[in-house]
């Protein structure tokens, strides 16, 4: 069409969408109509281990043809292909990426359905829809694969129970009808007890769906003069039915539940330090992974430019949390590197900046609270998603009562630090100084303190000097 009349119609009308450059770009496939297809080729009910096979076989293949695949979640009739954050797979052009996945997707389905269904025809065309999205940094794509793996749970469950029930003689509506309101708990319990099945025992690939991604393996090449094999590694595509919501940092160094004070001390010695570090730091107030700093209102430091501000209190308190972790964890080694995420917050009242520090304390009563009794729950023999279930809807007084009753704990007699946090600030200290020819005399001094106190009225009633630098007393 090049210098014709009519080439004003690809200029004019055809315009390419450029996916937004430094973004990692997400392919999800999905099953059109596939209640239908399923129907129609008797697949079986809640699970068809060779369908599921089948999907894989031809994720695999998706990431065999394109190399800036670098991840794969599958379940049920959806596949989601994670494109490198970098790709420049057809400039980034979202109609040419979507098309071509999705008709390549398809093409290797009717391709392999012989190699999982030889003794079935296709009856009916399978067609896969698709939609493309962006996620700008790692957190965010591994937030979105765990969405997609609790999806999976969640339909499994409920259809793992609504085909039991609809195999022992119930219609459809009436499994349905069974099944309203029902929470994981019940769940459970309907499959334990009226069909003697263990949801956990059920095949991971229905529970947990399929991942399919490029691992290193190790094979023999050739052998030397004496034998020996000759190993290199090389990168094999994988399947795998695993855990992608990935353990926490807490997790992965067991720290105690539902409170580690080894971790809360070691938060509040960086904290400290942080104060030291910044003399305009004037507060600090910290519980489980957090900490909030207050400086002084009239404070220059970077010239108040918020991205200095934010980045080199994080990157400090970083550093002085892995200075000292082994001064508190002296038998543990640092597996995964601590990281933390921050926000810079103005308040313009010493009263709204003292209601801000009393929400904190309050989200770590609620917290805690919750906390203490979901893991003496847990550690009394439930499972986690029984703990929830339990104490879905209760109240501070129900949680109270849940301890005494059950486990003889008086929540007031909890460590303060678990149930009030940690208030950091500097205390004026007196010290005796000698001097050449006379009598002992004092000298004062500011040591940073860790305190675990209510941050009411009467706190700040006695400590008027923290807030003081602020001249925020309008």
């Amino acid at each position: 069409m090049a210098n014709s009349e009519y080439e004003y119609v690809k200029r004019e009308f055809e315009l390419d969408s450029h996916l937004p450059p430094s973004n990692w770009i997400v392919v999800r496939i999905d099953g059109c109509h596939f209640h239908r297809f399923s129907k129609i080729h008797t697949f079986e009910k809640p699970n068809d281990e060779r369908a599921l096979r089948l999907m894989n076989a031809c994720a695999t293949s998706m990431l065999e043809k394109f190399p800036d695949i670098v991840f794969a979640y599958g379940v049920s009739d959806e596949y989601s292909f994670v494109f490198r954050e970098e790709t420049e797979f057809y400039q980034r052009r979202e109609s040419k990426i979507l098309s071509l996945c999705v008709s390549y997707f398809t093409s290797v389905y009717v391709m392999k359905w012989k190699d999982f269904f030889p003794n079935k025809e296709l009856k009916e065309p399978p067609y896969f829809d698709g939609r493309v999205v962006c996620y700008p940094n790692l957190k965010t794509i591994r937030d979105y694969l765990a969405w997609r793996q609790v999806d999976c749970h969640i339909n499994n469950q409920y259809n793992t129970c609504f085909w039991s029930l609809v195999k022992s003689g119930k219609t459809e509506k009436e499994a349905q009808q069974a099944l309203k309101g029902t929470f994981s708990k019940d769940k459970n319990e309907l499959l334990s007890q009226q069909f003697q099945i263990n949801y956990d025992d059920e095949p991971a690939i229905f529970r947990k769906g399929s991942c399919v991604y490029r691992d290193k393996v190790e094979t023999m090449v050739k052998t030397d003069r004496c034998g020996n094999p000759i190993k290199r590694t090389r990168l094999v595509i994988t399947n795998a039915n695993v855990d992608i919501i990935g353990p926490e940092f807490s997790l992965i160094h067991s720290f105690d539940k539902p409170n580690d004070e080894a971790a809360l001390r070691l938060m509040n010695a960086s904290a400290s330090l942080m104060m030291e570090s910044f003399p305009d730091i004037v507060f600090g107030y910290g519980f489980s992974n957090e900490y909030s700093f207050v400086f002084q209102d009239k404070t220059e430091l970077y010239q108040r430019q918020e991205s200095l501000i934010l980045s080199s209190c994080t990157s400090r308190f970083t550093l002085f949390y892995m200075m000292k972790w082994k001064d508190f964890f002296p038998n543990k080694d640092l597996v995964e590197p601590p990281h933390f995420e921050a926000e810079l917050l103005c308040y313009p009242k010493q009263k709204i900046l003292c209601d801000y520090l009393s929400s904190r304390q309050a989200e770590c009563h609620t917290t805690n609270q919750y906390n203490t009794c979901f893991w003496m729950l847990v550690k009394s023999g439930k499972s986690e998603n029984e703990a929830r279930e339990i104490l879905k809807g209760t109240l501070s007084k129900d949680k109270n009562e849940l301890l005494f009753q059950q486990f003889h704990l008086n929540y007031n007699n909890e460590p303060a630090v678990f149930r009030k946090g940690s208030c950091t600030y500097r205390q004026k200290v007196e010290e005796s100084a000698d001097a050449e020819g006379r009598e002992n005399t004092t000298r004062e001094r500011w040591d940073v303190i860790v305190a675990h106190v209510d941050m009411g009225t009467e706190f700040w009633r006695k400590h008027p000097y923290i807030l003081r630098k602020l001249d925020l007393l309008a």
